[in-house]
């Protein structure tokens, strides 16, 4: 296609899509959908004409998916219908905490970050993380599996992408990302990281160079057909947004600051995901982090630190490692309380419309395409 991106074109036509047949539910989408495929095979060789049938060709494959199964809901509350089966392995793996003498407070906080139970958390730790814009933590996302996959990068792909073994590694590390997504209960925020980050290793492996974009375009592809009731969730919404801006901004903004050291690049990142979140934030929550990207500086190292405390006291429930898994729960809890008791740092009643979050996002859009152009 001429127009940049085709991947990522076709996957907002394809929300487009599914929005439109939600809302406007008709049996006339599916001939209407053969009719524009076989004007697009009949016209290849008018380039302009073809990019446009094939944007339609999408748009109207999601009009089609949501008329051919009414699924508003197959897909609730960020879930799959896997709770059962996740939740009992989930049961063994908290057992396995409570055996290496880790407290309750800790407990509870470990079960969310790493397989996402939350039943434990009580309502003052969530509105603490809430005022010290760190909710997010507390939600199985895309950066608690990139933790994960940080750590079978080091240990499978780094050492044996470029020799003749490279592809005994690419079952083991979707073996992985695959089995945690599946205990976690597959929300969709580590399904569209899952899918990502396959065919990113995937391509690795091939030392094929493609651009990010296309890995999360097919990543949403793949999940809206299987699911359109996807697009309605709060998580997919979030999800998508904040690696979109990261992914659109984070390159042209590193070399434009390059000779940065790692916590600027680090807060960069935070700013950028927060950027992009901002306007579904103050929607679906009412709410807005003033603080939340700089403390993420101190915040995301330590939730590292206990994700990956947290595996091995799983892995291995001695009483050493739950010691030290409540010192850094501990140290953690201050950071959140520190955050939270600054005046200022949350805007709270906060209620926009939806035109206005649409107008805000259709700004934001046409300043990236300005600053990248340049």
């Amino acid at each position: 296609m001429i127009i940049q991106h085709p991947m990522l074109w076709c996957a907002v036509a394809l929300m487009a899509g599914i929005a439109v047949g939600l809302n406007f539910p008709t049996p006339y989408y599916l001939p209407l959908l053969v009719a524009v495929f076989a004007a697009c095979c009949l016209t290849r060789k008018t380039r302009h004409l073809y990019d446009v049938l094939t944007l339609l060709v999408w748009f109207l494959l999601g009009c089609s998916r949501v008329a051919i199964e009414d699924g508003r809901w197959e897909f609730e509350n960020g879930r799959w219908g896997i709770e059962e089966g996740a939740a009992s392995v989930q049961s063994a793996l908290t057992a396995r905490l409570e055996r290496a003498g880790v407290s309750p407070r800790t407990l509870a906080l470990c079960s969310a970050l790493v397989v996402g139970r939350k039943d434990g958390l009580k309502r003052e730790t969530r509105q603490a993380y809430n005022r010290a814009g760190a909710g997010h933590l507390l939600a199985l996302s895309g950066m608690h599996l990139g933790i994960i996959y940080g750590m079978l990068y080091l240990v499978f792909i780094r050492l044996v992408r470029f020799s003749k073994w490279r592809w005994h590694a690419l079952p083991l590390v979707l073996l992985a990302l695959w089995g945690y997504t599946l205990v976690a209960g597959m929300p969709v925020s580590l399904v569209r990281a899952a899918l990502m980050l396959s065919f990113l290793t995937a391509f690795s492996l091939m030392e094929y160079d493609t651009d990010p974009l296309h890995p999360l375009a097919l990543a949403a592809i793949i999940i809206l057909l299987i699911a359109p009731g996807t697009l309605l969730s709060v998580s997919f919404q979030l999800s998508f947004a904040a690696v979109f801006f990261i992914l659109v901004l984070w390159r042209p903004l590193s070399e434009r600051f390059r000779g940065v050291n790692w916590a600027i690049r680090m807060l960069m990142v935070s700013c950028i995901a927060s950027f992009g979140t901002m306007p579904l934030v103050a929607y679906y929550f009412h709410q807005v982090s003033l603080i939340g990207p700089l403390f993420s500086l101190i915040l995301i190292p330590l939730t590292t630190v206990i994700i990956y405390m947290t595996i091995a006291t799983m892995v291995l429930p001695v009483a050493p490692l739950g010691s030290l898994l409540n010192y850094a729960e501990a140290v953690q809890n201050k950071v959140i309380e520190w955050a939270g008791s600054i005046p200022g740092g949350l805007l709270t009643d906060v209620y926009p419309s939806k035109l206005s979050i649409a107008l805000v996002y259709g700004v934001m859009l046409i300043g990236i395409v300005r600053f990248r152009s340049r």
